[in-house]
């Protein structure tokens, strides 16, 4: 008992001996226990405290995230409005006629413009000065041809072809129309003869297309329109002359799919004519 008192432990007496612990080293005890719950405590607030920083920063990014997805909405709708009134101001342009207010469409955006009143008569003398030009290059061709045979007639004269035109004026048009295409290959190359037969392609693809549109869908753009057009007479025979909601919006999807097919079944041909040479 006296070395329990002393803070010892005899020798041999074990676990049933307790040291007694003085009044000093209790409050050393307690004092380090309240400093450990101090620093814990502390420790505890610090990490609130990050996490509180935490979540102000999640909120304030998810705040600035909306308010940018706003701005973005805001503009893309105001863009789409503006999209729409240009569209139906664009699609819808008033032109005031002598018979009347009509309504058109036009592309002004592009920075193309509508066909208006005198324009027939521009197309008109366009037309007449450059027939007139092709006129005199034509008659200056067969002078030309037939002065000098050699430059314009050569593989002829030399045998590689085997047709030689007449030594007339007009006489390269039978000869033209009896042209090969495996002797334009052996004479001329196959580049050569590749050109000549693109624009037989381009001329049979125009004459496809272009006299049905002018026969059948020009005049009934020009009778069943509703005369949109007002005084521009060179739309008479185009969309232009077509009113909004006429019954002729059925018909040009099916011109337009037509045109696709001619053009695309042409096409393919010619490939698969031009794959065999």
């Amino acid at each position: 008992a006296a070395a329990a008192a002393a803070g010892e432990c005899p020798a041999g007496t074990g676990a049933s001996c307790v040291p007694a612990v003085s009044e000093v080293e209790e409050f050393e005890v307690r004092l380090m226990q309240e400093r450990i719950q101090i620093v814990q405590e502390r420790m505890s607030g610090h990490d609130k405290l990050q996490q509180q920083q935490q979540q102000q920063q999640q909120q304030h990014q998810q705040h600035q995230q909306y308010q940018q997805h706003q701005q973005f909405h805001a503009s893309a709708r105001e863009v789409a409005s503006q999209k729409a009134a240009s569209h139906a101001v664009l699609s819808r342009e008033t032109v005031t006629a002598a018979s009347g207010t009509t309504t058109t469409t036009t592309e002004s955006v592009t920075g193309l413009t509508l066909n208006g009143a005198g324009d027939l008569v521009t197309f008109i003398t366009s037309v007449v000065t450059y027939g007139f030009g092709a006129l005199v290059l034509v008659f200056i061709f067969g002078y030309l041809r037939t002065s000098y045979p050699i430059m314009y007639a050569h593989n002829s004269i030399l045998g590689l072809v085997a047709f030689m035109p007449d030594e007339t004026f007009w006489g390269w048009v039978p000869a033209s129309m009896e042209y090969k295409l495996e002797e334009a290959i052996e004479s001329i190359g196959l580049d050569n003869a590749m050109m000549i037969e693109y624009f037989n392609l381009m001329t049979k693809i125009f004459l496809t297309i272009g006299v049905p549109m002018f026969c059948i869908i020009g005049p009934m753009n020009c009778a069943f329109g509703g005369f949109a057009a007002g005084e521009d007479h060179l739309s008479y025979f185009s969309f232009g002359n077509v009113e909004f909601g006429s019954w002729l919006y059925w018909v040009h999807p099916f011109v337009t799919w037509g045109v696709v097919l001619v053009v695309t079944c042409n096409l393919y041909d010619a490939q698969r004519k031009f794959l065999v040479h």
